[in-house]
């Protein structure tokens, strides 16, 4: 039954009822009607049908949809509806409580021409599709069906008692089942739910967690990629499962997936109990981009060699304390500070120094002459090689002129200009804090020198008018536009100009 046909027959029904009323002021009615809906094009005349109705006291839900209704023409609170679909995913089986009893419930993800709908198989309907040997696309044939309004706007239909589902005969205008799902780069923030087909492209960790009811679940982010879009996908309890690292390259269909705004504000997906995620295609290959060619933001993959290794750090992140180590790193022609986070940390520590790994999406950004990379959620390592041994820590060295905030790991050279002051200070917390400060100058410009609690060891026996070279500072804000040289506990400093 076309769209054309549905409408027409909802007419003849309330004018049958309302002899009362002409055709063409119900007709001046319902145009008047769907100016207001709220609801997507394609639902908006069947929308204000049924609202004229309702108004009009004719219960449309109750004539007979005996003939097959497109899903795109079903909405919500329809009975005895009749439909044809391919099935594009048949989502894990599950059951739920209700006075005691527990339900058993299959639930699929339906589409033709003109859309798609969830299908709820109730009770003993519930086997149906393995009784029939019903696969994904397939394409069924379900009668007697009730429609229900589900999450976000879309449509459920649901078998009772009374329906029946069966096996229909392939047709020219049932889409192929891979037509149901969008490229990537198609979703956009005005899709709710969205069927995907994409390349995993990173997989991270599986986590634990504990939900309200004191129950534990687990869940894991992946990326999708398809050319240069990526889209984080988070895959609760069930589905967090599915995927490991050695799917990485793999194909996936996605359906049943979430659109959401990320907390960047960026466009994420998630799957729940409601999606399906099934592994079609095996590995395939990704691109590597170099050091050199990279800018800031969008997430790379690098080959990069572990040449230096610094100490854990700690720092307070939105109030959470998060781990950290930094390490130079080098895919053989360029140099980049790599700041691996929490677990990422330990794993390159026993990866250990020297050796070549393989990373997936790597956050860059670019400081100048300098790139910093930083492990994410989303983060994959997905090979470790032998190193190259006649590869060796860079020793470049920074002129005061070139230095900007951000900066990390980095070489100084210049001449001490006055001498290191020992102070106290007192934390917001309370606790007393030693510091020594100094200003070092060089051809280019002048800089206030500071090193913190143990590290004040390292420069309070310097003198004005020593060469010295600082070796893996850092560089951060001072006041309004002003920087200063940070030593750190992985800091070297050493006079220059004289005989060792």
């Amino acid at each position: 039954m076309s769209r054309e046909e549905l409408i027409r027959r909802y007419v003849d029904t309330i004018l049958e009822r309302r002899r009362d009323i002409t055709r063409e002021e119900l007709l001046r009615m319902i145009e008047e009607r769907k100016r207001e809906a709220r609801v997507s094009e394609a639902y908006r005349e069947v929308w204000a049908v049924f609202s004229i109705a309702n108004e009009l006291g004719v219960r449309l839900e109750e004539v007979s949809l005996e003939k097959e209704v497109k899903i795109g023409n079903i909405v919500s609170g329809l009975t005895n509806i009749s439909t044809r679909g391919r099935v594009i995913a048949i989502l894990e089986p599950k059951e739920v409580e209700s006075n005691g009893e527990r339900i058993p419930i299959t639930r699929v993800i339906l589409g033709d021409s003109s859309g798609w709908c969830y299908l709820y198989l109730w009770r003993e309907k519930a086997g149906l599709l393995k009784e029939l040997n019903i696969r994904p696309g397939d394409v069924i044939r379900v009668s007697r069906a009730y429609s229900k309004e589900g999450r976000l706007g879309t449509v459920e239909i649901h078998l009772g008692n009374m329906g029946s589902v069966s096996k229909a005969e392939e047709s020219l205008d049932m889409p192929a089942r891979e037509l149901f799902f969008k490229r990537l780069g198609d979703v956009g923030y005005s899709d709710s739910v969205v069927n995907v087909k994409a390349t995993i492209a990173g997989v991270s960790e599986l986590k634990t967690f504990t939900d309200p009811r004191g129950g534990e679940g687990t869940v894991r982010r992946i990326v999708l990629a398809e050319g240069d879009v990526r889209i984080p996908l988070t895959l609760w309890q069930e589905h967090s499962g599915k995927i490991s690292e050695k799917d990485v390259f793999s194909t996936v269909l996605v359906a049943g997936a979430r659109v959401r705004r990320g907390l960047s504000g960026s466009l994420e997906l998630e799957l729940d109990a409601l999606g399906h995620l099934e592994v079609v295609g095996g590995a395939g290959g990704l691109d590597y981009s170099t050091i050199s060619k990279i800018g800031s933001g969008k997430p790379v993959n690098l080959k990069l060699y572990m040449l230096k290794m610094f100490s854990d750090s700690v720092v307070s992140v939105g109030g959470r304390l998060r781990r950290f180590m930094d390490v130079i790193v080098s895919d053989g022609e360029s140099y980049a500070v790599l700041t691996a986070w929490n677990s990422f940390a330990e794993r390159l520590k026993q990866i250990g120094e020297g050796k070549k790994v393989c990373f997936l999406n790597l956050v860059p950004k670019r400081w100048g002459r300098q790139v910093l990379l930083s492990t994410a959620s989303v983060t994959t390592i997905v090979g470790v090689e032998e190193g190259m041994p006649s590869l060796k820590v860079p020793e470049e060295v920074y002129r005061l002129s070139e230095l900007e905030p951000g900066l990390r790991r980095i070489h100084v050279e210049g001449v001490v200009s006055s001498k290191p002051e020992e102070q106290e200070i007192v934390s917001a917390s309370g606790e007393r804090i030693k510091t020594c400060r100094f200003n070092l100058v060089d051809d280019t410009g002048l800089i206030e020198v500071v090193a913190w609690r143990e590290n004040t060891g390292k420069v309070s026996w310097l003198a004005p008018g020593r060469s010295i070279r600082i070796k893996w500072c850092n560089v951060r804000e001072r006041g309004f536009g002003g920087i200063r040289l940070e030593v750190t506990g992985d800091s070297e400093v050493e006079e220059i100009g004289v005989e060792q």
